[in-house]
């Protein structure tokens, strides 16, 4: 079916459904005809027919031949709303964030009411390809979109026509403003306090270890460059080195970690990156944070490590993101109101045992 007239059918049936919820009509009442009906919508007879269907399939309406439409006399206790939750596809399985994000979810929802789905995105395509279309097609209501990958401006206004109330879930306040809600977990605090602790603590030879994609590329390379200047560090382009995707998936923890050169310090995007630096610590007998500081952006698994590792309480941040973010798109759901809300928590890091002072120059040198 083409996506305009999905579109249509399911603004046909939210827009009457909403009316019956708010006591426009009331049990047994009949309602008007569908002509008048699709008058007062501005839609064609066929998509307002479509969409009252549906609700007779959902047992809201029933249908008396050459009578009309009438609402249930009985309406059932439980109208089932399809939400969307919608991730990068990096999370679409076994990644630790997508439970924590559920949790969140489900603690701001009436879980029963609710048939909550997962949708993915991938980094450089089309959003409204790769997901828009498909929530449309399954008839979502609302959508919770995490937005690790910055989706352009106009995808988000497509996702805006389209009639799905949604609410955004950022990790910077730089991702692109439209008048879709958003909640914003805002990290580059976090970013900036783990930069002026390590060089407070002495550290010059930090490695800031980030992926290719990122949304906090932009911010990643200003900083790098004004504490190079400020502290003589290295060059900022030395500073920074970025993976692909996948932290376990590269072999190049070990050459970056031997030599009289090594760092000192290491940041790090998340607890995929933090697993694979520990394991090679241990193999090269360097000792957390003797040897090596270690603070990372994300931890979604904080009783993990041996050493217990310095970081954002994402855990917490996250689920207070996500509740809000699903209380709200119960308000916009319920309300039919169009109120925009824009919100900001800021994470700061836990300071924990993974994170020392530099170690003095004899001990910088590894056998």
């Amino acid at each position: 079916m083409p996506v305009m007239r999905q579109l249509k059918q399911s603004k046909a049936r939210e827009e009457v459904l909403r009316r019956i919820q708010n006591g426009d009509y009331r049990p047994g009442e009949r309602l008007p005809s569908e002509r008048v009906l699709a008058r007062d919508l501005g839609m064609s007879h066929i998509a307002l027919r479509k969409g009252l269907m549906e609700l007779v399939e959902a047992g809201v309406i029933v249908r008396r031949p050459r009578v009309g439409a009438f609402v249930q006399q009985t309406r059932p206790l439980e109208l089932s709303t399809r939400l969307a939750i919608v991730v990068p596809d990096y999370m679409g399985q076994g990644h630790p964030f997508l439970p924590l994000l559920m949790g969140g979810v489900l603690s701001g929802l009436d879980q029963h009411r609710h048939e909550i789905s997962i949708f993915t995105y991938k980094a450089g395509t089309q959003f409204w390809n790769e997901a828009g279309e498909k929530m449309v097609a399954r008839g979502i209501h609302g959508a919770i979109i995490f937005t690790s990958y910055i989706i352009p401006l106009e995808e988000l206004q497509k996702l805006e026509r389209s009639g799905i109330k949604a609410v955004l879930l950022n990790v910077t306040t730089a991702c692109p403003r439209s008048r879709i809600s958003t909640i914003t977990v805002d990290l580059s605090q976090s970013m900036r306090e783990a930069m002026q602790r390590l060089v407070d603590l002495g550290h010059r030879r930090i490695t800031w270890m980030s992926y290719e994609i990122t949304a906090f590329r932009e911010y990643e390379e200003q900083l790098a460059a004004e504490f190079s200047q400020k502290y003589d560090l290295h060059e900022p382009s030395n500073v920074i080195r970025r993976l692909g995707c996948e932290a376990r998936d590269y072999d190049q923890w070990e050459a970056i970690l031997q030599g009289e050169n090594r760092p000192t310090a290491m940041i790090l995007q998340d607890e995929f990156m933090a697993h694979e630096v520990y394991r090679v610590c241990h193999q090269l007998g360097l000792r957390v944070p003797d040897d090596l500081s270690l603070v990372a952006f994300a931890d979604a698994l904080p009783r993990s490590y041996v050493v217990p590792l310095s970081a954002p309480d994402t855990v917490s941040s996250w689920n207070a993101a996500a509740q809000r973010a699903a209380e709200h798109l119960h308000y916009l759901l319920e309300t039919g109101e169009k109120r925009t809300l824009e919100s900001t928590l800021h994470a700061s890091i836990q300071w924990k045992a993974s994170t020392g002072p530099a170690p003095v120059e004899s001990a910088l040198t590894t056998s």
